[in-house]
């Protein structure tokens, strides 16, 4: 019987039910305005698809959000748990994304987001099969570095079966 384990909550899944979605991990910051997180996705697509394809995919998503201001800093090919994947870093300032996001929804953006405030993400695309695994990290891009290595641990501990 599969069994999901989630950090203090765990269940026995019935056979025939699949394990899917999205779980949210926050990283402690000692800025109580910036919660650095990691986004994890899991999916089971309706057919296999390559990888440069399902990525490009997400890539495409991802710059068609019209931010101005982003940057693709870096893009590779990486093996997590022994399978292949994509990753990517971009850098983009939130005031201007919120800013965007206002107008698109007819209304002011949030005050209380400086001009300038930087978000480095890392967007991770992991593909077997046709089970994709994506992870979104986004970190303050001055403490980037500081965020990142946690982040590289966390990738190393994954196992996919």
């Amino acid at each position: 019987m599969p069994k999901i384990d989630l950090s203090g909550l765990a269940a026995d899944l019935p056979q025939d039910w699949s394990c899917q979605g999205m779980l949210t991990l926050t990283l402690p910051s000692p800025d109580k305005r910036v919660k650095p997180n990691v986004i994890l996705t899991k999916e089971f697509l309706p057919k296999a698809m390559e990888l440069a394809d399902y990525f490009g995919k997400i890539k495409e998503s991802i710059l068609k959000r019209g931010i101005q201001d982003m940057k693709i800093s870096n893009e590779k090919d990486i093996v997590v748990s022994g399978v292949r994947g994509k990753m990517m870093v971009c850098q983009w300032d939130v005031s201007q994304m919120a800013k965007m996001m206002g107008q698109q929804k007819g209304q002011p953006p949030p005050p209380n987001i400086p001009e300038g405030q930087m978000v480095k993400q890392v967007q991770v695309t992991l593909l077997k099969d046709n089970l994709a695994i994506n992870m979104t990290a986004s970190f303050p891009a001055d403490q980037f570095e500081t965020y990142y290595k946690p982040f590289q641990e966390f990738l190393k501990s994954i196992k996919i079966t």
